[in-house]
Order: C-alpha cells, then sequence, then structure tokens
C-alpha cells in the first residue's frame, strides 16, 4: 500500500509541474484551489490519470490491466449526475436502475463487475484512495476478471464532486468451431 501511495504522490507531483496555468490538488482544476471547479476541458486527461493509477496497482497485484470504456464512461456520467439530483451517493439510480442496466443503456455489452461511489472529494487520486481503504471498493477494483474501466463526475455549482467508477468484464468475443 505504502508503494502505491507513494506512487501516486510522485504521479501527482509530475503532474502538476507539466501544467503551469492550472492548480493541481489531485486533479486538475481551473482557477485557484479555492475554487474547486474541475476543468471539463480536461476529462480525457482526468480518466487517463484515473485508468494508469488503478493499473498500477492491479499490475502489482499480478493482475490484468483495464482498458478504458467510453461506453462505462457514460454510464459513469449520467449516473453522477443523477446521484447529484439524489443528494445520495448510492448504487442505485433514480428510476430504480442498476449499476449492470446503465452500463448497458450505455451501450456495454459485458458484465459489470463492481460500482464504486462517493461525494466531496476534490480530486481523482483522493477519491481513489478512499475507495482503496474501503475493503469492498478495493476488491471492485482489483476484481482479476475486470477488464474495462468507466469513470466519470458531476460537480454542482456549489463546488459540491459526485465520483462514479465502473468496471466491467468485456463480453468475450463467440468462437465458432470450423468442421472440416
Amino acid at each position: 500500500m505504502f508503494r502505491f501511495v507513494a506512487l501516486l504522490l510522485a504521479v501527482t507531483f509530475t503532474l502538476s509541474a507539466c501544467e503551469v496555468a492550472t492548480v493541481s490538488t489531485g486533479g486538475i482544476y481551473e482557477g485557484n484551489a479555492e475554487s474547486g471547479a474541475i476543468a471539463n476541458f480536461d476529462a480525457g486527461a482526468i480518466r487517463l490519470r484515473q485508468m494508469d493509477a488503478v493499473n498500477a496497482l492491479r499490475l502489482e497485484k499480478g493482475l490484468q490491466e483495464l482498458q478504458l470504456s467510453a461506453e462505462l464512461n457514460a454510464a459513469a456520467d449520467t449516473h453522477a449526475r443523477d446521484m447529484a439530483a439524489q443528494q445520495r451517493a448510492w448504487d442505485f439510480g433514480s428510476d430504480g436502475s442498476s449499476p449492470q442496466s446503465r452500463a448497458e443503456r450505455a451501450g456495454f455489452t459485458g458484465i459489470v463487475t463492481g460500482e464504486n461511489v462517493a461525494e466531496t472529494f476534490k480530486g481523482e487520486f483522493f477519491v481513489l484512495q478512499a475507495w482503496l481503504e474501503n475493503p469492498l471498493s478495493r476488491a471492485a477494483i482489483l476484481e482479476p476478471d475486470a477488464t474495462h474501466l468507466g469513470f466519470g463526475w458531476y460537480q454542482e455549482p456549489n463546488g459540491k464532486l459526485w465520483w462514479v467508477q465502473v468496471l466491467g468484464q468485456a463480453e468475450a468475443p463467440m468462437v465458432t468451431a470450423l468442421s472440416e
């Protein structure tokens, strides 16, 4: 765990040195640290950093790397907005949807192996650290069958952030036997 936290800190410091016009406190934000406005234009970079941090931990444990999934990202973004509307960080949608049904609606054809949700953490590394400290969330991140990752968030006008991480196993391609 210490090596993973040290790796996260090293990545954070390295990335913050590359961003001259922004302040990094575990993520990329517009303006100053007090404003806490997450830069939507940098969503791809935030997702990639989350995936890289998760993959570093998975590789350390001898697990396969995850691939970023546009469909799971969409499901995560939608659920983050819905949690904000509900003012409750949980796995159920306001329409009664489950992580699996939301992923399917977004076009993911595999199986959701886990979903982690949170509110108020100021950056993607801080929320990841909190998930890793929770045994159930950590188990979802380290699920051996997971192949894909989706990561999304929604920020309210008052600055409050809602985070969703969805892990899934892609549907295996159909293999048909050729007869001779």
